[in-house]
């Protein structure tokens, strides 16, 4: 989706991905954050790369040895 010329992130829901689902968040721009329509979970950008990057720590921590 086109906005402007500004291209959307397109981010997985985290709660979703640690149960290996793979659903895309969408985009409240009143309250600058994204929300997933499939479970409960809410959540600014920052939130969500934090979690991608725990969780790529945690499931691959044997790799970085």
């Amino acid at each position: 989706m086109v906005d402007g010329g500004k291209t959307m992130k397109l981010l997985l829901c985290p709660s979703c991905f640690a149960r290996e689902i793979d659903y895309l968040l969408a985009y409240d721009q009143e309250d600058d954050e994204y929300y997933c329509q499939r479970c409960c979970y809410a959540g600014k950008e920052e939130n969500v790369q934090a979690f991608y990057i725990a969780f790529r720590n945690e499931k691959y921590k044997l790799y970085n040895k």
